[in-house]
């Protein structure tokens, strides 16, 4: 504290005479400059260095004095399990409070008092009834807890250790005399079955996606990596809902510095809750600014499997279908489970529209708007005369119209997103001709126009995974097109280039497909017989698949 007090003083002082200095009118204005420009240099080689000094030493000190949050976890003594049932009964209430939703259940067997706890709803009741209800009430129990049970338990010691049992959906009971609380799963919620996603709908290949519930969400890898070498690392986030995630991989073939990077990100979270896997993506992600996130995202068990059969990790979450692969290169954007399944020709062909696409949905604007104002002589002239023509009536430039059509059509589409699904493919469908033809009737836009920022919309449906991208892409190049013409498109394409050239995710470059090994399957497929290597940019270990 007293250094900073110290820092404050001095440079308080400085500040005083260097004011007290510039304010002077000399009657030289040289020297007046040369003042002015000393003083430039004091407030940089002083002041600056200064206050990076002091707010260092603030952030040590209100780290030292950062009071405990609510929750925060903290290292709690253990308590034992009292052998009492009354004692018990207390103990679960102080804890639960009044909640209607937690079931405390007096057993009266032929020898002890017994109390079983469990949260309604998250439990099987039959499961219950039969493996420990009946068990306890039967006239042949001894009072042998651990022989009438007729499910798996385990005996839990500490008292503070019995609740979040119960909250995670399983039910534990207490016996007079016992000091041990006998905990079995028997979870029973209700969950959503196995279902098509209808994000990522394919004409062939596997149906199924995940769902909301983590056991079901491993299973439909392991059943598509049948290996013993399979691996999925437990782990608790969120300090108030306790959310379990797993981290998958293959012993042997996952990239370890990925792995080992993943698994420091992941316990630095510090969080009250995970309520989906975007939070931790944001909290993983290289750079939370990047329009380019460098983490996959898949509902389909095959893509999952597929992507750590690479040599990637995958992260599953309770409570969410979606599933984040780690790293994702840039081209696997362009890319769908499709490909490997439907014949090569046609493969290559629709990855091939993809990318025509993505170059449609993210130049075009800028380049029609760089054509219209800017050079006119780089279009036919019959052309140039057709588009001069349906331009003349129109109040607002090209650039504007441009702006002005995408942020409708935006506008429309986050309508027909948020409205039920038959509800807004008719808005959508009927709002973008409406709007559209009266636009164009009133005069307020050109038919061109319309034309140009209509076939953009749709280009941007084919990579939905990289809605972020072209949309600032879209506007950037629109930008640079209506105020530096061709010039500016083709800057901003070499700042493009260099900005994904730069990019990393977890320490791999997001272009690292396009290397000397791997470029082979990028952008077009090879014959899956002759794809003997894993990318080399991920997999270390273990590279080659096939002989």
């Amino acid at each position: 504290m007293l250094n900073v007090l110290t820092i404050v003083t001095r440079w308080a002082r400085f500040v005083h005479a260097g004011i007290k200095n510039a304010g002077r009118q000399p009657l030289r204005r040289p020297i007046h400059r040369s003042r002015g420009k000393i003083f430039t240099k004091l407030v940089i080689l002083k002041i600056v260095p200064e206050v990076i000094v002091i707010f260092r030493l603030l952030k040590r000190i209100f780290k030292k004095i950062r009071p405990e949050r609510d929750g925060e976890k903290s290292e709690t003594p253990p308590r034992d399990v009292p052998s009492n049932i009354a004692e018990c009964e207390k103990a679960m209430k102080e804890t639960f409070g009044d909640s209607a939703d937690v079931v405390l259940l007096q057993i009266e067997t032929v020898r002890e008092k017994a109390m079983l706890v469990f949260i309604d709803g998250l439990v099987n009741k039959d499961l219950i009834q039969r493996d420990i209800i009946n068990p306890l009430k039967d006239h042949s129990f001894d009072g042998n807890v651990t022989i009438a049970l007729r499910t798996q338990f385990k005996e839990i010691p500490d008292l503070n250790a019995v609740a979040p049992e119960i909250v995670n959906g399983n039910a534990a009971l207490f016996y007079e005399g016992s000091r041990k609380a006998f905990v079995s799963d028997l979870k029973g919620w209700a969950k959503r079955g196995v279902e098509t996603p209808l994000a990522e709908s394919v004409i062939r290949g596997p149906k199924e996606g995940f769902t909301e519930d983590l056991r079901t969400n491993s299973a439909l890898i392991r059943r598509k990596i049948r290996n013993p070498k399979l691996i999925f690392e437990s782990l608790t986030l969120g300090r108030q809902t306790q959310t379990h995630l797993e981290i998958v991989y293959v012993e042997g073939i996952v990239n370890r510095d990925v792995l080992e990077e993943l698994r420091r990100r992941l316990s630095s979270i510090d969080i009250d809750a995970i309520l989906e896997s975007g939070f931790i993506e944001h909290y993983i992600e290289d750079n939370i600014y990047s329009p380019i996130p460098g983490i996959g995202m898949t509902q389909k068990p095959d893509i999952a499997a597929a992507r750590i059969l690479d040599g990637r990790v995958a992260v599953l979450c309770d409570g969410t279908p979606h599933a984040l692969t780690i790293p994702e290169l840039f081209v696997e954007n362009l890319q769908t489970s499709e490909d490997i399944y439907n014949r090569l020709i046609f493969a290559n062909f629709t990855r091939l529209l993809r990318i025509l696409g993505l170059f449609i949905a993210v130049m075009l604007p800028g380049l029609a708007v760089a054509f219209i104002t800017f050079n006119q002589e780089m279009l036919p002239t019959v052309f140039l005369i057709k588009l001069i023509s349906s331009t003349e009536g129109t109040p607002l430039s090209s650039a504007i119209e441009a702006f002005l059509l995408i942020l409708m059509f935006e506008l429309l589409k986050e309508a027909g997103t948020r409205l039920p699904m038959a509800v807004g493919s008719a808005i959508t469908i009927v709002g973008s001709l409406i709007i559209g033809e009266a636009a164009v009737g009133a005069g307020i836009v050109s038919a061109p126009m319309v034309i140009i920022i209509a076939l953009t919309a749709v280009c941007s449906f084919i990579i939905p995974n990289l809605n972020e991208f072209i949309i600032i892409s879209r506007l950037f190049f629109l930008l640079l097109g209506s105020t530096l013409g061709l010039i500016g498109i083709g800057a901003g394409i070499a700042l493009l280039i260099s900005y994904l050239v730069s990019t990393k995710s977890f320490g791999i470059p997001i272009l690292a497909s396009f290397s000397a090994q791997d470029i082979r399957d990028s952008i077009f497929r090879v014959p899956y017989k002759y794809k003997k290597f894993r990318p080399t940019a991920i997999a270390k270990d273990n590279v080659r698949r096939q002989p």
